[in-house]
């Protein structure tokens, strides 16, 4: 008597059944947002069809993913129903004249345009660990990493202005409207150089260590042409006062700085001291490099609020659709 004993299951399906619950358990996909379906398992994994649908029950009887029939498959859990956004800004906002205060003004008054409801949420509540987002409102974040990390703890799907996401799940749960920095960076280069006494040297006036914006203003400025960096303690006058003498010294060949309050140093310090002032270029367009009659590499806020605004919609339509990333490009304001 021969007896048919089942075949083992293969090393390559027991590692695409691991990669799929990984998948699932990394949050990279929202709850109530449509699965991979079984032909593109068998696509994407190398499996054939049947395998696929094996191994797609088997994630449907562990509860992974529900499987509806004539629909496809789903990550279990509902879509939270819509109840307007909750506004995550820095307190920093409330300076008027700052990136944060134009930025909210502008988001404001285009939500009320598109009948978007809001709410501010500035800070951490009193005896609270974590800001209170709210259980229906999608939260728009500028400045807070506390928002970031609450969102991503409880799965929310949230949009991250004039940032990225940080790595891993983050990516794909937080939306994103962020400012080309690396190409305004190499777009500062280009008109220094054009700029400059000669051959004399260049130098940036960088943001504080370690901030991914000022990282991709700096590395798009040395992708074109070669300066000293020079880090300010943070991205405020006070700051920027602190490191300007060093800047000026490193770059008498035009200077680049990281935003326009570094920039307002630099002019403060070129004044305090009557010395000449090299060619000097900013970054952001806030208010007060129209008043400094400034050189900057400016933010379109216009279609960085459409953007945002854009995104606001969508979300509002396609609550589990996956996550979106939009990239606005800056221009060259010459003033100077």
């Amino acid at each position: 008597m021969v007896i048919a004993m089942p075949r083992p299951r293969s090393r390559h399906v027991a590692d695409v059944k691991q990669q799929l619950v990984a998948r699932l358990r990394e949050m990279r996909h929202r709850p109530g947002q449509r699965f991979l379906s079984n032909r593109a398992v068998a696509r994407r994994y190398g499996v054939s069809y049947q395998t696929a649908d094996v191994l797609m029950r088997q994630l449907a009887d562990e509860g992974l993913i529900v499987r509806r029939a004539a629909s496809g498959s789903y990550v279990p859990g509902t879509v939270t129903a819509w109840g307007g956004v909750v506004l995550a800004f820095s307190p920093r906002a409330r300076h008027k004249g700052s990136f944060g205060s134009h930025l909210l003004d502008r988001l404001r008054s285009r939500l009320a345009v598109e009948h978007v409801n809001w709410v501010m949420s500035w800070t951490t509540s009193p005896g609270q660990h974590r800001p209170r987002l709210g259980a229906t409102r999608y939260p728009v974040i500028w400045e807070r990493p506390d928002a970031v990390d609450a969102a991503i703890r409880q799965a929310r799907t949230s949009l991250l202005l004039n940032a990225r996401p940080p790595a891993g799940a983050g990516a794909a749960l937080i939306d994103s409207v962020s400012i080309d920095d690396f190409s305004g960076g190499a777009h500062a280069a280009q008109f220094l150089l054009q700029r400059r006494r000669g051959t004399a040297p260049l130098a940036i006036l960088a943001g504080p260590p370690h901030d991914a914006r000022s990282d991709g203003r700096v590395a798009g400025f040395l992708s074109v042409a070669p300066a000293t960096v020079i880090a300010a303690p943070d991205w405020f006058l006070q700051g920027g006062l602190a490191v300007a003498d060093r800047a000026l010294a490193a770059g008498p060949g035009g200077l680049f700085c990281c935003n326009d309050r570094l920039a307002q140093a630099v002019l403060r310090r070129v004044a305090d001291r009557r010395i000449r002032r090299p060619p000097l270029v900013g970054f952001d367009d806030a208010p007060v490099a129209r008043y400094l009659d400034l050189t900057t590499i400016a933010i379109p806020w216009d279609d960085l609020v459409d953007a945002a605004v854009g995104v606001i919609l969508r979300r509002r339509a396609e609550p589990a659709s996956a996550a979106i990333a939009q990239l606005v490009s800056t221009r060259l304001i010459i003033r100077d």
